[in-house]
């Protein structure tokens, strides 16, 4: 449950100063990394990835560098409270704060990241979280320039301002307004992503439960009771001018399993190149990281009954011994993802789950139709029950962001605290 924030309405901002950057840092620069780039071991060199967007550090793939190249650096060494600020890149203006939990007594920054230093006039954690609000963002992400990714330079040093008042004892109450708001809200984002940790834990149970073999069911591989990858043969009479759905990757949705859109093409557009499935079918994302992701769906409402779409699908068809709703339920379940990653074939970025792999995969089945579809109805009760108590979970994890967004931009309008 999240906690409710009183904000005054009314702001006090007398005795505050708007100043460009450069009137309130001793410096604002960055580091670097010696030819031949980062090492294994060494002093710790941080880089845009190292920087997460809550405004703490990610230090699981830690890159080095050499002692005597950090002694000789003049420039980029990290001090506690130190401001970080990513300088280019996809991520460029996401921020960061060296407090006294930073794990690391010598670190530098590599060449995409700043280190803003205040001067006198601002108190570091007030600096920080004016430019990790929403107004300070906004002022990074416009100050963006170059092509493609493109970033911020030394420029950003008239460009931006921060707003603060005089006074470092308020500077100082702002910041301890903002962290006691900030200490509730984790605390009820902790409880809430305990809270999702679980309906995962309870999503696998009710798979691993529901697929528990019985003592009449039968047991044979996939590509027994499945027509898989069917062949496009099968339609090789039909007019090149027939409207057909169109499937991209993107149109497959990880979370609900279904397909979310679809596109209108002639069968002329389609007919090389992609893979093709009918009303029906399940498809099934083959390639990392999609099927780690659980790209899949069954195939509905195609039109004139075919689909077709990515290459990197997987295609499965009744034989009418197992319904496909059963098949597409059990490929859920975390012993056949775990057993099919570890299986996978090809280059890193382009592992594939061989067809092979999944036809001889066994599933166990009742014989009885109308039972697998009772199992089926007994899932998707329990999911859609399941999918309520999660989208309340994420809808709240979504407003505890927004709350403290709007928690900064009142500190930073006078309406946090008492001057």
């Amino acid at each position: 449950m999240l906690i409710k924030v009183k904000m005054k309405q009314q702001t006090n901002q007398q005795n505050w100063k708007q100043e460009n950057l450069k009137e309130v840092l001793t410096t604002l620069e960055s580091g670097g990394r010696p030819k031949g780039g980062a090492q294994k071991e060494g002093i710790p060199s941080i880089g845009g990835e190292h920087l997460n967007y809550n405004g703490k550090f990610n230090f699981e793939t830690m890159k080095f560098i050499p002692l005597d190249y950090f002694q000789s650096m003049n420039r980029g060494i990290i001090k506690k409270e130190d401001v970080l600020i990513v300088k280019d890149g996809a991520t460029t203006g996401k921020t960061s704060f060296v407090d006294n939990n930073f794990p690391y007594k010598k670190s530098a920054v590599n060449e995409h990241v700043f280190i803003a230093r205040p001067n006198e006039k601002v108190f570091p954690k007030y600096l920080f979280y004016f430019l990790y609000s929403i107004e300070g963002q906004d002022q990074l992400k416009k100050a963006i320039t170059g092509s493609a990714q493109g970033g911020i330079n030394l420029s950003i040093l008239d460009k931006i301002y921060v707003k603060y008042p005089t006074s470092l004892p308020a500077q100082s109450a702002i910041v301890s307004a903002i962290e006691s708001r900030f200490s509730k809200i984790d605390n009820a984002i902790k409880n809430l992503k305990s809270a999702k940790t679980k309906i995962g834990l309870y999503r696998k149970a009710v798979l691993k439960k529901a697929f528990e073999k019985g003592k009449d069911w039968e047991e044979k591989k996939i590509g027994e009771v499945f027509i898989t990858n069917p062949q496009k043969s099968e339609i090789k009479d039909l007019s090149d001018d027939l409207d057909i759905s169109f499937i991209p990757m993107k149109f497959v949705s990880e979370k609900s399993k279904k397909i979310i859109n679809q596109e209108t093409k002639k069968l002329s557009q389609v007919r090389k190149g992609y893979t093709y499935f009918k009303d029906d079918d399940a498809i099934l994302a083959k390639i990392t990281p999609c099927f780690e992701n659980g790209k899949m769906a069954i195939a509905k409402e195609l039109k004139n009954g075919i689909g077709f779409g990515s290459t990197e699908y997987h295609v499965f068809r009744t034989q009418k011994e197992v319904i496909t709703p059963f098949l597409f339920y059990f490929l859920q379940q975390n012993k056949f993802k775990g057993e099919a990653k570890r299986n996978m074939t090809g280059t890193a970025g382009q592992l594939r789950v061989p067809i092979k792999f999944i036809e001889n995969f066994p599933i166990s089945f009742p014989p009885s139709l109308p039972i697998q579809a009772q199992i089926v109805s007994a899932i998707e009760s329990k999911f859609s029950v399941i999918d309520k108590v999660e989208e309340v979970v994420n809808n709240s994890l979504k407003k505890a962001e927004k709350l403290k967004k709007s928690i900064l931009k009142s500190a930073f309008e006078g309406r946090l605290v008492n001057e």
